[in-house]
This record gives C-alpha cells, structure tokens and sequence, in this order.
C-alpha cells in the first residue's frame, strides 16, 4: 500500500511539472512569434510594452504555479525565462493571470478582446511597479478605452 501511493505521489508530481513545462513552451512559441511580428503592432502597443522587466505569475490548473521574467526592449522580448525564486527579480510591471487565461490568449485570434475580457473579468491584473511605470499604464488604459469608444479599436 505504502509503495503504490508513494508512486502515486512521484506521477502526481511529474504531471504538475509536465503541465507548466508543456505551458512555458507554448508562451516560449508564442514570444517568438511576438518578434516576428512586432513590426505590424500599433505604435501605441509598442510604446508602452517598450522597455520592461516583467515578472509574470500564472496559476496551473493543476494547483501550481509558473512564474515566468520577460525583458522588453524597444518592445520586443529580449530575454523570457522561467523563474524559480521570484525574491530574485526587481520587475516593472507584474502580471496575474491563470492558466485558462494565457492559453485563451495563445490559441485565439483575437487577443485583443480575450485580453480586455480578462482585465474585466479579473482573470488578468497588470501592477506596474513604481510612479512612471503606474502613469503609462493608466494612460494606456484610458488611450484604450478612448480608442474602443470612437471606434478605432
């Protein structure tokens, strides 16, 4: 009895880690093809994703977690890594999600109204860190909303 539950702890415990390494290829997939594609976003995104340390938290479906640091430069992803120790990083922004949410975001496409539906729904948060980075982001945010109110979004 003893040893078929110890080896149903180590299988419980290999398919936590299979799911969040299985998601952060998935995410690694998708900065990719964020890059190739940078050039065709809207100025305005490229602005205020323009030079970040982004420290991403996003509840597994199975319990877990996955932190995951992303670096922006000009816009675009310089550095993405799955993060251990979240003491280590001294991010800009840090975003709040669930697993649910970041694969919605991946396979849609139109990310644009998954990622408004998860802000309002608060399945996604975005915390900038510090008076600059908190002033974009509300500007950004009232941009948006100005944006979707005239029609251009």
């Amino acid at each position: 009895m003893k040893k078929t539950l110890c080896m149903l702890i180590i299988l419980f415990f290999i398919t936590m880690n299979t799911a969040s390494a299985e998601l952060f290829n998935d995410l690694d997939r998708a900065v990719t093809e964020y890059n190739a594609y940078y050039e065709e976003l809207p100025s305005s995104i490229q602005i205020l994703l323009g030079n970040e340390e982004i420290l991403a938290g996003i509840m597994m479906n199975d319990g877990g977690e996955l932190n995951v640091w992303l670096v922006t430069e000009n816009g675009r992803v310089a550095e993405f890594e799955k993060v251990e120790d979240v003491e280590d990083y001294d991010p800009t922004v840090i975003i709040a999600t669930d697993e649910a949410t970041v694969r919605s975001l991946i396979n849609t496409t139109d990310p644009l109204s998954v990622y408004e539906g998860a802000r309002s729904n608060g399945t996604l948060t975005i915390d900038p860190v510090g008076i600059v980075s908190s002033a974009k982001f509300v500007v950004a945010d009232l941009a948006s909303k100005l944006f979707k109110t005239v029609g251009f979004i």
